[in-house]
């Protein structure tokens, strides 16, 4: 499941998003929470699928938890 505002144009996008944007949001909870920081530590990109029944993405337009 993926959240329909994280959609961006194109892969450089994404890639500023997740840092611009994700990492910071998610160090902040982490430290109020955890007292403790965040990372990227693996980042996911699908170019192609050689058999594309094996994935789905189901894009969810409203904001659901964090």
């Amino acid at each position: 499941m993926v959240g329909a505002q994280k959609i961006v144009p194109d892969v450089a996008t994404g890639l500023r998003r997740i840092r611009d944007y994700s990492l910071p949001k998610e160090w902040r909870r982490l430290q109020e929470n955890y007292g403790q920081t965040s990372f990227i530590g693996k980042i996911l990109i699908v170019e192609r699928e050689a058999f594309p029944e094996r994935g789905v993405v189901v894009l969810v337009r409203e904001s659901v938890g964090f």
